[in-house]
């Protein structure tokens, strides 16, 4: 494996890469909208920060891009939310939290290549075409489980994507246990597990090979069906350096599963992800 710095696939690493990382430092956030509607103060809660990410090329790659990330989370009167993760609307009643909203999938490039023609080093997909961008639908829920003094200790969450796209409109659903906890009044560490199930057209569309994909490519006619695609484990370090500044570092270490773990395209069925960035709550 290596690191190669370029831009060719910054657009699918911003999003591949920063999802939880958003969610992870959002959490406190959504806590406090709570006291700004009960102490009358500003109902805007603002997030931005500045890092570095690490992620595969596509998942199933031995090859890694590391890019500089910028990151923004925004949410109103802890209704609403828009981040490099789309855009939510929510509810919260007790330990219970559902909403809809608007999220993103970057596609895929066949040749590892930008606009400028700079490659990341990974032709291994070459022939199969590429998977345009699509937006998604998507609904999805938290419960906290337990907590202790109104804050949360263990929390569930589960969340159903349907894509949009002409050549990408499968269906993910994602389901995850996390279990954040505070040591002193600066350090928060939140490990959590998830795991995902994609239809056939999910699976079909990325780890799937057609005859004709299979007539300009190095990879034989492959079959991907519906089935648990991955598991993750991850760890969030949060540190806050002052009321406002904070440092995160996120981990996760992924596991393709049944028929993405058995397809040609996947060169590893264990991808690692890091990010780290500092950041600026207001």
């Amino acid at each position: 494996m290596f690191f190669k710095k370029t831009a060719n696939v910054r657009s699918n690493l911003l999003i591949t890469s920063v999802v939880a990382l958003v969610v992870s430092f959002s959490v406190p956030a959504m806590t406090q909208a709570d006291d700004y509607k009960e102490e009358g103060k500003n109902n805007w809660d603002i997030s931005l920060g500045l890092g570095l990410a690490a992620a595969p090329v596509y998942e199933g790659s031995t090859h890694y891009l590391a890019a500089p990330i910028p990151v923004v989370a925004i949410s109103w009167r802890d209704t609403v939310s828009l981040g490099i993760e789309g855009l939510s609307f929510y509810h919260k009643t007790g330990a219970f939290r559902y909403g809809v909203g608007l999220t993103y999938d970057p596609g895929r490039k066949d040749n590892g290549k930008n606009i400028f023609g700079m490659s990341s080093g990974d032709h291994r997909l070459e022939g199969l075409g590429d998977i345009k961008a699509a937006m998604g639908l998507k609904a999805f829920a938290s419960y906290d489980l337990y907590s202790l003094q109104q804050i949360p200790l263990i929390v569930l969450d589960a969340s159903v994507t349907k894509l949009l796209g002409s050549s990408n409109d499968g269906v993910l659903v994602q389901g995850g246990l996390a279990m954040p906890f505070q040591l002193g009044q600066d350090w928060r560490l939140t490990p959590k597990i998830s795991t995902t199930w994609a239809n056939n057209q999910y699976m079909q569309d990325y780890f799937g090979i057609t005859p004709e994909q299979a007539a300009r490519s190095q990879f034989s006619t492959y079959k991907a069906k519906a089935s648990m695609k991955d598991a993750s484990i991850g760890l969030n370090v949060t540190y806050s350096i002052t009321k406002n500044w904070f440092v995160t570092g996120d981990g996760r270490v992924k596991i393709l599963l049944s028929d993405a773990a058995s397809s040609p395209i996947s060169a590893t069925n264990i991808n690692v992800r890091i990010v780290t960035l500092v950041g600026y709550h207001f």
